[in-house]
């Protein structure tokens, strides 16, 4: 072998082995990781142009829950999320367990905005992978101060607010849809069925309102937590006004009347309902035996809780009418430790006694009012109850099986 090229060939390879070690010990270079910038709730809802839209840039947005369904007042797969600039309704895939008041951030990229019967919602958020929890006690924000009118006009979409100088127009309890009214303009406040408060009264008096704005086709507010809610003071107009109103048009002839929000019709013997009937044009309640076979009914037809805390002189009227009358009873009954949900004949009631429709044997009676029942020794919420009592055991004259049909229930302060 040429020792020049031997010579020179180990060279090469000792510089080889010289060197290779060297490479292996350094650090390896890690990419940098992509940089996720913030945006605004407002400038989020902004980037919305009325038509679906899939985010595909690496942004988050972060701040407060506002709204959970730790009360049930919305469904288990939403919450209301916002920053200093706006609020967003969220739809969460898999386990919901953001909590009211916790700050969060969440990443975007791969989410979509998109619109439910004209409300704004973002998701579906993965909680696992496309949230952080930034802070779990942070606490609810300040509510924005808004008016009704601000409200119907759709602003303040998804946010906390508050809102002065307003009071519910009808009494009863939170179930369902009530208006709220500053005596000038009015919004609807919905309240779902499975709400833990949906069977409460609400406030009797005017104050102050606090909850989140949303929309159904139409704007409404949603109650984040009745205990948010300061109103107790003089209503409009100097007078508690109406507490209850029923005249039963808006259930339809042969349904139950627990169909309206807040009735309630326990049975405590027998399967026979308190069901609409409509006659000339005009919607009532009617109960009666008759054709039920049944030894004993017992039917409790009960109203929605009526705040009569701050009332002053509330009275009751309702109106009875009687067919084919042969002994089965109506009894009206008012309870203030009723709860509500609970078999009613557990509880304690007074008789009211009032006026009521008597006869005839044969056909119908007109409709007869009670005339004003006083209800001012009650300072609570109450319950109101209609009871009927029959039997069609055999189908002879010995049975009671009256027609017991009962109309226009109100209860309002007295203005005589």
């Amino acid at each position: 072998m040429n020792r020049e090229y031997s010579t020179g060939l180990l060279t090469i390879l000792g510089g080889i082995l010289l060197v290779f070690p060297l490479a292996c010990d350094r650090e390896p270079v890690v990419p940098p990781m992509p940089r996720v910038e913030p945006v605004s709730i407002a400038d989020l809802r902004a980037m919305y142009q009325g038509q679906d839209l899939t985010l595909d840039t690496a942004v988050y947005i972060q701040g407060i829950v506002t709204l959970t369904p730790e009360l049930n007042n919305i469904p288990d797969f939403i919450a209301y999320l916002q920053d200093g600039t706006g609020g967003i309704t969220l739809t969460i895939s898999g386990n919901n367990t953001l909590a009211s008041g916790s700050e969060v951030k969440v990443l975007c990229e791969g989410l979509t905005l998109t619109e439910y019967n004209g409300l704004l919602q973002f998701g579906e958020v993965d909680l696992a992978t496309h949230s952080e929890l930034i802070d779990l006690s942070a606490g609810m924000p300040e509510p924005v101060t808004v008016t009704i009118p601000q409200v119907l006009a759709g602003e303040h979409v998804a946010e906390y607010v508050e809102i002065a100088g307003v009071q519910f127009k009808e009494g009863g309890s939170f179930k369902g849809s009530k208006t709220l009214t500053d005596c000038v303009s009015e919004v609807a406040v919905f309240t779902r069925n499975e709400a833990t408060f949906a069977g409460h009264a609400l406030p009797a008096g005017n104050g102050t309102f606090r909850g989140v704005v949303s929309v159904y086709n139409t704007p409404q507010l949603i109650v984040a937590d009745p205990a948010d809610l300061d109103m107790t003071g003089e209503r409009c107009g100097g007078t508690a006004g109406e507490y209850l109103n029923e005249d039963f048009e808006s259930v339809e002839n042969y349904d139950e009347i627990t169909t309206l929000g807040g009735w309630t019709n326990p049975l405590e013997a027998g399967d026979r309902t308190w069901i609409a009937r409509e006659y000339g044009g005009n919607t009532y309640a009617q109960a009666t035996a008759y054709g039920s076979e049944l030894s004993e009914m017992i039917s409790w037809l009960i109203t929605p809780v009526v705040n009569l805390s701050n009332a002053t002189a509330p009275v009751l009227t309702f109106e009875t009418a009687t067919g084919y009358h042969n002994g089965a009873t109506l009894e009206v009954l008012i309870s203030t430790d009723y709860d509500g949900s609970g078999s009613p004949w557990n509880y304690t009631w007074t008789d009211l006694n009032p006026a009521l429709a008597n006869g005839p044997s044969v056909g119908y009676s007109a409709f007869v009012s009670s005339g004003n029942i006083d209800l001012s020794a009650y300072k609570s919420p109450v319950y109101i109850a209609f009871k009927y009592t029959g039997a069609d055991p055999d189908g002879t004259a010995s049975d009671r099986t009256t027609t017991w049909q009962i109309d226009n229930i109100l209860i309002e302060e007295n203005s005589e």
